[in-house]
């Protein structure tokens, strides 16, 4: 066989010529890989765009000066955006190319929107992120996981709340999905788990319907609403805790008031 092989001209000749070609491959290979790292090609210049307003430029800067390494050909731009965005604030970066030895990089800022948990803060578009900020916000307390839904819910309610001038001061979702509202004013509404949002439009409806009248005269500091055709009502402050009772329990029910028989002598006003 050995002795055929070696007697065919043609098949030497195509066996020398692919030895050939793979010679070359693998020397032009090298060579623009060499060429490619030479201090010729080094990056002379890194332009960053995007509106920065909480991330600080010396930490962006170090990390650039740090995991910015190789030339214009040989840099890993995976591993170099990912280091940015470790970068307290950043949300995202995008790094192009721009010949000869320019890279252009454009940083985008978590929006921040509320707490989270006490020790973290959740985007605008409902991402956790850690980070420093002085500003007052909103408290969402929820399980991993469950910031996108409570940042819907967020917006949600608070639209509903703009025409009142309320704001939502905690949001909570608790394990089993049981979620509680606390207002700025000190207002705590229990929702529970099931028709979470009809249980808030029932709650602003009736507060546009009645305003301070459902408390009496008194504050109201708490309102459960999982009840089917109702809500219950905590109200401090009352100089006739018997007569608010009943007012406000025929507020809720729409009908005038009963002060001669309260259903209720004191402690908190129940409303079905």
């Amino acid at each position: 066989m050995w002795h055929s092989v070696w007697n065919d001209a043609a098949l030497l000749n195509r066996i020398t010529g692919i030895l050939v070609f793979g010679a070359f491959c693998a020397f032009a290979f090298l060579a623009i890989r060499w060429s490619a790292a030479r201090p010729a090609f080094a990056i002379q210049r890194v332009v960053v765009t995007g509106a920065i307003e909480h991330a600080e430029p010396t930490h962006i800067a170090a990390v650039i000066q740090q995991a910015f390494r190789g030339t214009f050909f040989t840099i890993d731009l995976a591993a170099a955006r990912d280091a940015l965005t470790q970068v307290p604030w950043l949300k995202s970066a995008a790094i192009r190319r721009r010949w000869p030895a320019t890279l252009e990089v454009d940083v985008a800022e978590h929006q921040p929107l509320a707490r989270w948990n006490d020790d973290a803060l959740v985007s605008t578009d409902g991402t956790v992120f850690e980070a420093e900020y002085g500003d007052d916000l909103p408290d969402f307390y929820g399980t991993d996981g469950s910031a996108a839904e409570m940042t819907q819910r967020f917006r949600e309610f608070s639209a509903s709340l703009k025409p009142r001038r309320a704001a939502i001061e905690t949001l909570s979702r608790s394990a089993r999905g049981a979620w509680d509202v606390r207002l700025a004013d000190g207002l705590s509404i229990a929702l529970g788990r099931e028709l979470v949002a009809e249980r808030w439009m029932r709650w602003v409806q009736l507060a546009d319907r009645y305003g301070a009248g459902i408390a009496q005269g008194g504050q109201l500091v708490a309102v459960d609403l999982r009840y089917a055709n109702g809500f219950a009502a905590r109200i401090t402050g009352m100089k006739d805790e018997a007569a608010g009772a009943a007012k406000a329990r025929a507020a809720a029910k729409g009908a005038a008031p009963n002060t001669t028989k309260p259903a209720v002598k004191s402690g908190p006003t129940r409303v079905r």
